[in-house]
């Protein structure tokens, strides 16, 4: 079973219950040619995508500022001894990686964008009937009590069955 990632209901370094909810994924099937109002609008999962990469950015946006924020006020710390070096440099690297995240979620926001302007463009040509979907929502769940240390799926991300979603630690 191939599926889209619609949610990510947790994010890494975040300690779970089993059977806690990680990742939410559409699973599509295909069925029978049919009318094209009966279909799924491409278009409207297009603007889906949009509004969904644009949460993600500003979500990433959010996350910049918090890490930029503390790498600053660690930088004061350290200036005055009340707080190591190490901290600092972890706090910088965070923030490095906020900022790689909000350049991933800024590439995928343009990349919906243009799926979108390509969705107008293939119902403007289409004249044959478009095939009907059946979309069913299936949540991975943890399977043991722990805490996440990498989660390798993204909203949007194509994923199938037996795809590693996440990494989890088990808690000590």
């Amino acid at each position: 079973a191939t599926g889209e990632v619609r949610r990510v209901f947790v994010r890494e370094g975040v300690s779970v219950n089993e059977g806690a909810p990680i990742v939410e994924i559409a699973v599509r099937t295909e069925g029978q040619s049919a009318p094209q109002a009966q279909a799924e609008d491409p278009q409207a999962r297009a603007a889906r995508n949009i509004q969904s990469s644009r949460a993600e950015v500003e979500a990433a946006r959010a996350d910049v500022v918090r890490k930029e924020v503390e790498a600053q006020r660690l930088s004061a710390l350290v200036a005055t001894g009340d707080a190591p070096q190490a901290q600092l440099d972890g706090a910088r690297a965070e923030f490095e990686q906020a900022q790689r995240r909000l350049q991933q979620a800024q590439s995928k926001s343009q990349n919906a964008q243009t799926g979108l302007a390509t969705a107008r463009q293939q119902l403007q040509n289409s004249s044959t009937p478009a095939q009907t979907f059946s979309e069913q929502l299936v949540t991975a769940r943890a399977s043991s009590a722990g805490t996440l240390s990498v989660i390798n799926a993204k909203i949007g991300d194509r994923v199938t069955a037996g795809q590693p979603l996440a990494t989890l630690r088990a808690s000590q």
